[in-house]
């Protein structure tokens, strides 16, 4: 079987136009292969064409591949499909194995049905004398099954009736609970949270960098936003310098013949433009909100001067109104996009040279501008 099963492939392959008849009529090809009524083929029959239909008789067994197969004859042996669509609406005398995109059974099958289908239907008046077996996507069952019904499906449907055992596995999609108040409220503080530790590390770690940022939101908010968009396109086009760059350098160094070195420069381009992702998400997800955030609780917090615990008050204050401000709805992400490019592009201005005063200290903002 194994072997007319190559056969009825390969035949699939020839032109459309061929129509090629091989062995005395047992492989029969083109694009229409049909068995007319009154017409008895002797034996087995193999079949592939546009369409394969079958109102005649076939003594033996039928392997039928195509766009259609259609058997409204006699099939006395089994019927081995695979088509586009199946239909089985005369009398198999053994049993039915097709995978198909369709498949409708309104005849007779001696024994076993086996389907693999995106969509399979029994109809009222059809006859099962063995087992239903199916992988379907959606299956209608309307006829009768003297034996058992097998298989799985993302939809079934019974009308008919089943003489033994009924096992189909109905795949249903989950359904997506609708969030409640309270998960948008265990949403918003675990964000809180997340903005929160990575305010007061950099707070701890890097205050002159952190305060003077927040003070660039404060003083230069349009210059800042500006920079923050600058930031997204930039960091686009370094990634693709980086791609760039590492294959010019791994193709020159395979030219020179120095094959062993291709491999780190290409380790070396990867571990690179990951970098430049992870400081880049880390930035937008969470450093400018909080940047943004310590500059907005400043404003709460006039008198803290340049002490931890009033920055730590600051900060705390200012991202819960960042978070509480982007879980706003519709509105919401807008604002919080603004207040990532206000963030970005200020933590941007303090990378240049002079920007910090050396051993770590505060912005070189003017003399009488004091960090509040």
């Amino acid at each position: 079987m194994k072997g007319i099963v190559l056969l009825a492939v390969a035949l699939a392959t020839l032109p459309a136009a061929a129509q090629q008849t091989e062995l005395g009529g047992k492989v029969r090809s083109g694009p229409e292969v049909t068995i007319p009524a009154g017409q008895t083929v002797e034996g087995d029959l193999i079949a592939s064409g546009g369409t394969v239909r079958v109102d005649g008789r076939v003594d033996g067994d039928l392997v039928a591949s195509g766009g259609r197969v259609v058997v409204a004859g006699t099939v006395t042996g089994d019927v081995l499909a695979a088509a586009g669509t199946t239909t089985i609406s005369g009398d198999v005398g053994g049993d039915v194995r097709a995978a198909t995109g369709q498949a409708r059974i309104e005849g007779r099958v001696g024994e076993d049905l086996v389907l693999a289908a995106g969509q399979a239907t029994v109809a009222r008046g059809a006859q099962i004398g063995g087992d239903l077996i199916s992988g379907t996507g959606r299956m209608q069952m309307d006829g009768a099954v003297a034996g058992s019904v097998l298989g799985s499906t993302g939809s079934y449907a019974r009308g008919g009736s089943v003489g033994g055992s009924e096992r189909v596995n109905t795949r249903q999609p989950k359904e997506q609970r609708e969030p409640t108040l309270a998960d948008h409220t265990v949403d918003v503080l675990r964000r809180y949270v997340s903005i929160l530790v990575v305010g007061v590390l950099l707070l701890w770690l890097l205050p002159g960098v952190f305060r003077g940022a927040a003070e660039g939101v404060r003083r230069r908010p349009l210059l800042s936003l500006g920079i923050g968009i600058l930031g997204f396109i930039g960091v686009a086009v370094l990634l693709v310098l980086v791609v760039l760059v590492t294959v010019l350098v791994a193709v020159v160094l395979g030219l020179l013949g120095l094959g062993s070195l291709t491999g780190v420069t290409v380790f070396g381009g990867i571990l690179v433009a990951a970098i430049i992702v992870f400081l880049f998400v880390f930035a937008v997800a969470f450093a400018a909100q909080a940047t943004a955030g310590l500059a907005l609780g400043r404003l709460l917090f006039r008198g803290e001067g340049r002490s931890f615990l009033g920055g730590l008050g600051a900060v705390a204050s200012g991202v819960a109104l960042v978070v509480l401000v982007a879980a706003i709805p519709a509105a919401g992400g807008f604002l919080e996009a603004l207040v990532v490019l206000l963030g970005l592009g200020a933590l941007l201005l303090m990378t240049r040279p002079g920007r910090r005063q050396a051993g770590g200290g505060t912005a070189a903002l003017p003399v009488q501008d004091h960090l509040v």
